[in-house]
């Protein structure tokens, strides 16, 4: 939560918050309709999206995010950045359905540890010898079965953001390893430190799903 964030990283956030309000304000929400349909935009000033499954209403009157259902519950302010950076971005490329690592990304290098730390190791170490468990997570978050790995899958952060989950079990010379890799669209409507955040949410929400 942005509230926990050390104070600098507080206001960082705070800051990319308030400029992305002001540029989806002064955005012509039209642009959203033709990239996801009529019924995505409600009385011209709330975009209606799906994010890993779940409904989100963003209110660009008001300057505010929930969830759909069932509490209507607040996003998370750092997920609200996300959300309305995915929606500027929309119109900006079609999918390409072909599947990029993180290093291909734009500073993939760069940003790999931190996006190691928050997605692939948690990955690994929940699922590294139970493949079972995670090829059930995905099924119940109704991902689309691929031919990688030991187990592999594609979800739907957002509608135009696909990620590929794929995990590789280990033997007693080579450790289990995981990947999450991105359409090759995904720099065109985010850029990689917003991708750093889609793997680690995507990462800890099939953990928790597995723990339920």
């Amino acid at each position: 939560m942005i509230d926990r964030l050390p104070s600098g990283r507080k206001h960082a956030h705070e800051d990319a918050l308030e400029k992305a309000w002001k540029d989806i304000s002064e955005f012509d929400l039209g642009v959203i309709s033709s990239e996801l349909g009529r019924d995505a935009v409600r009385e011209g000033r709330a975009v209606s999206i799906r994010m890993l499954g779940e409904t989100c209403v963003v209110d660009v009157v008001s300057r505010a995010v929930h969830y759909g259902s069932p509490e209507d519950r607040e996003v998370p302010p750092y997920l609200q950045i996300l959300i309305l950076h995915y929606l500027l971005g929309l119109s900006a490329a079609p999918l390409m359905s072909r599947s990029v690592s993180f290093k291909e990304l734009d500073g993939g290098a760069m940003y790999y540890p931190a996006f190691k730390a928050r997605a692939i190791d948690p990955l690994v170490k929940a699922f590294g010898d139970k493949p079972e468990l995670l090829k059930r997570v995905a099924d119940s978050l109704g991902a689309e079965p691929l031919d990688m790995g030991h187990v592999s899958f594609r979800l739907h952060f957002f509608e135009k953001v696909p990620v590929s989950v794929v995990l590789w079990l280990g033997d007693t010379e080579v450790p289990a390893s995981a990947s999450i890799l991105f359409d090759a669209s995904a720099n065109r409507i985010l850029p990689t430190e917003d991708l750093t955040v889609v793997g680690g949410v995507t990462s800890r929400t099939l953990i928790k799903r597995s723990q339920q």
